[in-house]
């Protein structure tokens, strides 16, 4: 509707006839009312309504939509809390690069370092960076067979009230009674994340091979001294024991050059040697078994688990383990996903990537291209890899922009569910953060990072930048 604006003046008199130049005398000039703002007002009050109505409604919807898009993107692990403009700093403390080092828990941050010789555990308020608290756990020893370390484990989720730490400490090599076989020491520690305070410890008595939190217990899976893969959940406070898996066969052994490797995802527990096993996360019971020497790769899905193999194929299994299809790959690995898209099963096959239906394994696209699949996120998938980045869309498969960092970067492109966060560079070659539309790729912003940044991470919704000893937090 355009509104055109009426002149309702009264038009001058005519002459009357044979008189020229006749003016209508005063007395009987016709008097007519000029429209007032009362007058306008009841005209035009029920579309004004109507308008308004429109409006309100137009931004209620929007709200809810706003709200229910940040709660999406704040429940996936890993990715960033939507940002409104360029991030600045924060504030930054001291860290430690590896993984595990960083922990998101409530209102805190807890940051793993090496300082003076010694491992600390640090919890910083995510405001601000005020020290909260901070321990003491071990010795920080980096020679030979006497290397220590200090992590705890999570997968860029908020934790909540209670961190797991898992102290690694030397095995003892210059002792008359001690062993080069004995394993490395490993104690699991339990802290309040609100004041530091001890919950619980227990110990890792064998080898670990891997540990994974799940929910407020641990997957831990370790080594005998057979050589076979045990894989337990323990409750993380007191390391009581809910289910115990042992391999019916050594999985690792120096004379055979056998080794093991496991990881737990998404309700999946993979441990994988000569042979594979997937187990229920819940329950540990055994999904699929792999045959001897098939080397079975395993992806955890949104729903269940796909298993491929050089022999044999691949399929896309339910969480039960059944076999729902088989696919011509394996489905990439995306390590962050929020669900979005979910119907389409993107399946990385060395220079091209593939679309297949995940009701039907139906082939649905194909496009060739050496970029490789990393993140899902509102309906679209971020691709990467060397110095190049784009996004692609999953239900047809065309890539929507591809842009050149121009060097290898150290680590991979994240989102906040609008923007891509992308590695990019000054033209003197410092690194830099930009925040490039999802769909068109376009620049919003960019800002500078500090020199020798190796990793920039979601965590618990918060931007996170690592160098070799600092966390820089950007919001």
């Amino acid at each position: 509707m355009q509104l055109v604006e009426v002149d309702e003046s009264p038009a001058p008199p005519t002459a009357p006839a044979g008189h020229d130049n006749a003016v209508v005398p005063p007395s009987e000039a016709v008097s007519v009312a000029r429209p007032t703002l009362a007058g306008v007002a009841r005209r035009w009050w029920p579309l004004a309504a109507v308008v308004v109505v429109a409006v309100a409604g137009a931004v209620v919807v929007g709200v809810a939509r706003d709200r229910a898009f940040v709660a999406r993107i704040d429940a996936v692990p890993g990715l960033v809390h939507p940002l409104g403009a360029a991030p600045s700093v924060r504030w930054q403390a001291p860290a430690a690069p590896h993984g595990g080092a960083v922990v998101a828990a409530g209102d805190a941050l807890v940051l793993v370092s090496a300082q003076s010789e010694r491992w600390r555990v640090t919890a910083h308020a995510v405001s601000d960076g005020a020290v909260r608290w901070s321990l003491d756990v071990a010795p920080v020893q980096r020679s030979g067979f006497e290397s220590s370390l200090v992590r705890c484990p999570s997968s860029g989720e908020d934790v909540g009230s209670t961190v797991l730490c898992l102290v690694t400490e030397p095995r003892v090599v210059y002792s008359d009674d001690a062993s080069i076989d004995e394993p490395a020491h490993t104690r699991v520690v339990a802290l309040d994340a609100a004041r530091g305070t001890e919950l619980g410890t227990w110990e890792v008595t064998d080898e670990l091979i891997a540990a994974d939190r799940v929910g407020d217990d641990l997957v831990v899976v370790t080594l005998d001294r057979e050589g076979h893969a045990v894989a337990e959940r323990r409750a993380g406070r007191t390391g009581e024991v809910d289910w115990t898996f042992r391999t019916p066969e050594v999985l690792e052994s120096a004379v055979l050059s056998r080794s093991v490797d496991a990881w737990t995802a998404r309700g999946v527990v993979a441990v994988k040697g000569f042979v594979t096993y997937v187990l229920d996360a819940d329950d540990g019971e055994t999904l699929v078994v792999g045959a001897p020497y098939r080397n079975l790769e395993v992806v955890a899905l949104d729903d269940g688990f796909a298993t491929w193999a050089l022999v044999g194929a691949g399929h896309v299994h339910a969480p039960d383990g059944t076999e729902r299809f088989a696919v011509a790959g394996l489905p990439a690995r995306v390590r962050l996903d929020d669900g979005t898209a979910d119907d389409v099963l993107v399946v990385d096959d060395g220079g091209r990537l593939q679309g297949f239906s995940s009701a039907s394994g139906e082939a649905l696209w194909t496009t060739e291209t050496m970029l490789d699949a990393r993140v899902r996120v509102s309906d679209r998938v971020l691709v990467s890899g060397l110095t190049r980045f784009g996004v692609l869309d999953p239900h047809d498969g065309r890539l929507l922009w591809v842009s050149d960092a121009g060097d290898p970067v150290p680590w991979q492109p994240l989102s906040d569910g609008a923007l891509v966060l992308a590695p990019a560079f000054t033209p003197d070659g410092r690194p830099q953060l930009a925040g490039l539309g999802l769909d068109d790729g376009v620049r919003f912003w960019a800002v500078d990072l500090p020199t020798g940044v190796q990793g920039v991470d979601g965590v618990g919704g918060l931007l996170v930048v690592r160098t070799a000893d600092e966390a820089v937090v950007l919001g």
